[in-house]
């Protein structure tokens, strides 16, 4: 579990072969790159106000120490806000509120806030560790 600069806590899952996650101690920088949530399909479905969620993650060791992860979340939830210009949509599931970035194929005309859709999207984590800027193994 870490906290972010902003006191956000982030629960990440870190291969072995990244690094040693048992010689952190409490207050260690660990270097995180973070990217927005792509939303990649949005399908209007009824609902009747239940949402629903489900999860998969993946994660694989990338080159030089890093760790990827990869995050799939499929839900029933209600659009919160729609900025078509920037393409970024704001969803309430059934566990939190979500701002995504539409995929560039997801039409966005015919959504509206308030619709519930069935939302399919991913997030990716890339996790490196350090200490005094030196990596653990």
């Amino acid at each position: 579990m870490l906290r972010g600069p902003h006191g956000n806590i982030v629960k990440v899952e870190v291969n072995e072969d990244v690094g040693d996650v048992k010689q952190l101690r409490i207050g260690d920088r660990v270097n995180i790159t973070y990217t927005r949530a792509l939303l990649l399909h949005a399908d209007k479905v009824d609902s009747k106000g239940i949402r629903e969620r489900v999860d998969t993650e993946v994660t694989m060791p990338a080159s030089g120490g890093t760790t990827t992860s990869v995050h799939r979340v499929q839900a029933i939830v209600t659009v919160e806000s729609i900025d078509a210009t920037k393409r970024v949509i704001t969803l309430r599931g059934p566990t939190r509120t979500v701002t995504l970035v539409a995929s560039s194929g997801l039409p966005l005309g015919n959504l509206k806030v308030g619709d519930s859709i069935k939302a399919d999207y991913l997030e990716a984590t890339a996790v490196h560790l350090t200490r005094d800027s030196a990596p653990l193994r």
